[in-house]
């Protein structure tokens, strides 16, 4: 029987010839027209992790003892195990891009690739996704704000806690998007959307001070020498602040959303209204928060159930 002539993908290559990075190109292309933040951050991951090393390689040609030893040379060494496990959970999210790629390219008939075992049988690490367990006391908090290096920093650290906001968001927000009148502040993430932080009042005072006579197309937070907060910007300057508030050195700008989160939660605010203002899922609270939740049961049952 005469064998069936292989034909050019849609992208134009063959499927001897298709490379990791062709595949992984395609893949990001598809991306980033659907999520343009995720598609950067995926490409800088895969950029940074995988492509250098694996990109000239053909798809066909990639084995599990490949992707296993790849997996095993992310773990960092180091006598620290919250830095293993860092790094670990780090793995474990390029691994996650890596399949989806290679599975994008896969789905494509005309790559003629019939054996995904060779990434399908890659396992994560399991355990390593530790849940944000770090929560501030509204005194701890304080003395975060009081001890930041400077009032740029304490400003960025009281919006994160007043917002439950993730500090990229914070970050990204201008002065237009804070509705004084509507007290909320309207949220621009690529990943979950737009949406609307309805603010407490306190808050409503606190960007009503931090925005007065500025154009509604500055940035909100700005650091010290008058620049916007890019990634990473705040690592140092929040573990200075950690220090001199003697808390412990694993604490984040994230641990405030986790506070926020959980205080509205011991508050009675409905975990809808706190999904959305957080932009997250209802389902996620339930999974993150289950123990505060089964803690306060009682307390919310006294509180709002009907009684004669």
């Amino acid at each position: 029987m005469a064998k069936k002539k292989a034909t050019a993908n849609s992208d134009g290559v063959l499927p001897e010839m298709l490379t990791v990075r062709m595949a992984a190109n395609s893949y990001l292309n598809i991306l980033r027209a659907k999520n343009p933040r995720t598609a950067s951050d995926t490409r800088g991951r895969l950029e940074k992790h995988f492509l250098s090393k694996f990109g000239s390689n053909l798809v066909n040609s990639l084995t599990k003892t490949q992707l296993d030893a790849w997996l095993a040379s992310m773990v960092k060494a180091s006598d620290d195990p919250e830095a293993i496990r860092r790094s670990k959970d780090s793995a474990n999210r390029v691994l996650s891009m890596i399949k989806a790629c290679l599975n994008h390219a896969m789905r494509d008939p005309t790559n003629m690739i019939y054996d995904d075992s060779a990434w399908r049988l890659v396992k994560p690490f399991h355990g390593v996704s530790k849940p944000r367990d770090i929560r501030y006391t509204v005194d701890e908090v304080r003395k975060l704000i009081q001890n930041a290096p400077d009032h740029e920093t304490a400003n960025i650290i009281t919006g994160c806690y007043i917002t439950g906001a993730r500090y990229g968001e914070l970050a990204e927000a201008l002065v237009g998007h804070f509705d004084c009148a509507n007290g909320s502040l309207r949220i621009n993430n690529g990943k979950t959307g737009s949406r609307n932080i309805v603010l407490q009042s306190s808050a409503i005072t606190f960007f009503q001070e931090l925005t007065k006579n500025r154009s509604p197309d500055e940035h909100i937070f700005i650091r010290s020498d008058g620049t916007r907060w890019k990634p990473s910007d705040q690592t140092r300057p929040v573990k200075e602040a950690l220090k001199s508030a003697e808390l412990s050195s694993e604490g984040s700008l994230y641990a405030l959303r986790h506070t926020y989160v959980s205080m509205a939660i011991e508050g009675g605010v409905p975990l809808n209204i706190i999904a959305e203002n957080c932009g997250t899922s209802v389902r996620m609270i339930e999974k993150t928060y289950a123990k505060i939740l089964a803690e306060n049961r009682r307390t919310f049952i006294e509180r709002g159930a009907p009684s004669l």
